[in-house]
């Protein structure tokens, strides 16, 4: 089952594929991972070939120069064949972070420099906004950049930071004084540059395939082709990326999520307890509607959202929605997967075992539940005030005669 059959020919054909890609590269060795290997370079090398970084990346740095549907048609045939979220969480915070956060902010430069071996698998990248005691409170991050000649030095440190141990290539956000006291400015840079030091992988309980970890700057220069953007400009970066992220992430949700509804439906019917299929029993039959019915609005919503990204319109609070949804649905997926099952579903050596403790990440990736809810918050009061200063506006023009001569 595809996003509600909106795939055009070329698309579907596009999400078949990179199911395969998925279902091949990928989900063969995800236990593997999750138990003992970690983070597997080899891996993102054979995705790179693949394509997948760069479906809706321009033809000139090495992608397919297509568009966001057809690379959300890849990204949910791949989730769904892969079924490896620490696999999907590394991959979705490059192609969705760095990436089109660098594609919409960078300089011709920056792109020549730095896309193609991001997009070819080369190179792996890090979008490091969170810090110690700061949180989801990215104004007040304390990652200080001062000018030094033409270029600047960074000071400070990062933390919890998705594919920090292992990235190549850094985005990174700090603190500019000279550009005024709450501005915050987005650099690149290579992991490589001196002073630079990344952290071991965090041992975690889930998405054991994601390797997270610190970045510490210790009086690092960079050029001034590091700025992305212009000084002061880096929380609309910021903004834009986890935009970007949140309906993705929702895309690789919806391509998680039916295998395990489908799994549940099916041993459901052929399980059976005291002389009849478990299926039978409407505490079973609720789980799974209600799993499906959660995926339905998930879906919807993520249409929505992925129309609004298309045409350049403000969707932050579809984001929003669409990363709360995700989450919380894929949870209680996987949950209700592992009751249905019983204790097989416990096992070690079954996946929803996994997937469960997997998906516990997702309530912190992108913004938790609680920081979507302000976000969603914040939006609808701006809205409502909006409305009710053009119904003044409305009220005075017709006071003024205004309204009666237009």
């Amino acid at each position: 089952m595809n996003m509600n059959g909106i795939w055009n020919e070329q698309q579907q054909a596009i999400r078949e594929h990179y199911l395969r890609v998925g279902r091949e590269l990928v989900r063969p060795t995800s236990a593997q991972r999750d138990q003992e290997l970690g983070f597997d370079r080899e891996l993102w090398r054979a995705l790179g070939s693949s394509g997948l970084f760069g479906v809706h990346m321009p033809e000139r740095f090495g992608g397919q120069g297509l568009g966001v549907w057809e690379f959300s048609a890849a990204l949910e045939g791949f989730s769904e064949g892969c079924q490896d979220m620490g696999v999907l969480v590394s991959f979705v915070a490059q192609v969705a972070l760095v990436q089109a956060a660098l594609l919409s902010y960078g300089s011709e430069t920056q792109l020549q420099r730095w896309l193609p071996p991001l997009i070819s698998g080369e190179n792996i990248g890090c979008f490091a906004i969170t810090e110690q005691g700061c949180g989801s409170d990215v104004r007040s991050l304390k990652l200080a950049a001062s000018r030094d000649g033409a270029g600047y030095r960074l000071n400070g440190m990062k933390w919890n930071i998705t594919n920090a141990p292992v990235a190549d290539i850094c985005m990174t956000f700090a603190r500019l004084e000279e550009a005024g006291p709450n501005a915050i400015s987005c650099f690149i840079t290579e992991t490589a540059a001196p002073g630079l030091v990344q952290s071991a992988p965090f041992e975690l309980m889930g998405n054991r395939g994601t390797p997270i970890g610190s970045l510490t700057f210790n009086d690092v220069a960079l050029d001034a082709d590091s700025l992305v953007g212009s000084e002061g400009q880096g929380l609309r970066v910021l903004y834009f990326g986890f935009l970007v992220e949140r309906i993705f992430t929702g895309v690789s949700i919806v391509g998680c999520m039916q295998p395990v509804i489908d799994e549940c439906l099916q041993y459901s019917l052929k399980r059976e307890a005291f002389g009849r299929p478990i299926s039978d029993n409407q505490y079973v039959q609720g789980h799974i509607v209600q799993a499906y019915t959660q995926l339905e609005l998930l879906r919807s919503v993520v249409v929505r959202g992925l129309a609004a990204l298309e045409q350049g319109r403000d969707c932050s609070t579809l984001a929003s929605i669409i990363k709360m949804l995700a989450s919380e649905a894929m949870h209680e997926a996987c949950l209700n997967a592992m009751r249905i099952h019983g204790n097989y579903g416990y096992r070690r050596d079954f996946h929803f075992e996994r997937l469960l403790r997997d998906s516990i990440g997702l309530f912190f990736a992108g913004g938790t539940s609680e920081i979507h809810k302000t976000v969603i918050w914040a939006n609808l009061v701006a809205e409502a005030q909006n409305r009710s200063k053009a119904k003044d506006d409305l009220r005075l023009d017709a006071y003024t005669g205004a309204g009666a001569a237009a």
